[in-house]
């Protein structure tokens, strides 16, 4: 082998070395969804992001412990509060009520400080938990992050910010015991998608006839499994939201697959995330 080949050989390598070297000092940058294409991702319970273009939402997914419905591990809420992928410039969380099974004050503050630029919308009731944890560490306290809705019971009102419109739905949270809890539905408009989340509503008319929904045209509800397996529920569905997918939420961890099986045999067409971060397209 003659020192000219030899040489182009060594040559060859420092490039390919130097290229290495270069590439992995270069950051991950997360894909984003095109702007014409939603991608959700499951969390736990009725924990959700949704994500379009550079417009990214989370819903009900940052809390610690769902008692008898699943919760987001530890990995996951460091990941959340961090900013890590897959959660990297999360732009709006909205929390629908205040029970631990979908909000924590705590979590929440903390993922306000390590994402200035994610604002959080919610309601008042719930922000009065915000206010303690504010009291305890001033330094956490972030006003310009927070929309607090003030609309009065089976009221809307609307935010908007970019390609991204939530309309929000105060509503009663299901059951006698939580006659008081305010509950707010979200109608989300991005990527070219209609999508409902209606944390605990009740399945009552009052919680959803004053909202025209069905003139919504609404693409994806994300509704709890109650409504699918109550025939009080499956009328307001069938009359007073009509979407043209369910999305099931809320399901009991032990009885997931069971409780899967009897929803299947009412709504054939219907989804359900089986696992943590598990992904669909829109």
């Amino acid at each position: 082998m003659n020192r000219t080949f030899i040489t182009i050989l060594l040559l060859f390598a420092a490039v390919q070395l130097s290229a290495q070297d270069m590439q992995a000092d270069v950051p991950v940058i997360m894909p984003q969804p095109p702007a014409g294409r939603l991608e959700v991702t499951y969390i736990a319970n009725s924990g959700f992001l949704l994500s379009s273009g550079p417009t990214r939402v989370l819903i009900d997914a940052l809390y610690f412990d769902g008692d008898i419905w699943e919760s987001p591990s530890k990995k996951i809420q460091k990941a959340i509060i961090s900013g890590d992928i897959p959660f990297k410039n999360i732009t709006h969380m909205l929390a629908s009520h205040y029970h631990a099974d979908h909000f924590d004050a705590a979590l929440t503050s903390r993922f306000l400080v390590n994402n200035p630029g994610a604002m959080l919308i919610t309601t008042a009731q719930t922000d009065s938990l915000l206010q303690k944890v504010y009291r305890q560490d001033p330094e956490l306290k972030r006003p310009k992050q927070t929309r607090i809705i003030q609309t009065p019971m089976f009221g809307t009102e609307t935010y908007e910010s970019g390609d991204l419109k939530v309309k929000c739905l105060m509503q009663r949270h299901m059951g006698k015991d939580d006659f008081k809890v305010l509950n707010m539905g979200f109608l989300v408009g991005m990527g070219g998608k209609k999508i409902l989340h209606i944390g605990d509503a009740g399945w009552t008319e009052e919680n959803f006839a004053g909202f025209n929904l069905p003139a919504e045209n609404i693409d994806i509800a994300f509704i709890h499994y109650w409504f699918l397996l109550d025939c009080e529920g499956r009328q307001i569905i069938e009359n007073y939201i009509k979407p043209k997918k369910i999305v099931v939420t809320h399901i009991p961890y032990d009885d997931l697959r069971r409780n899967y099986k009897r929803i299947k045999e009412y709504y054939p067409d219907v989804e359900v995330f089986l696992n943590h971060l598990e992904k669909k397209i829109y």
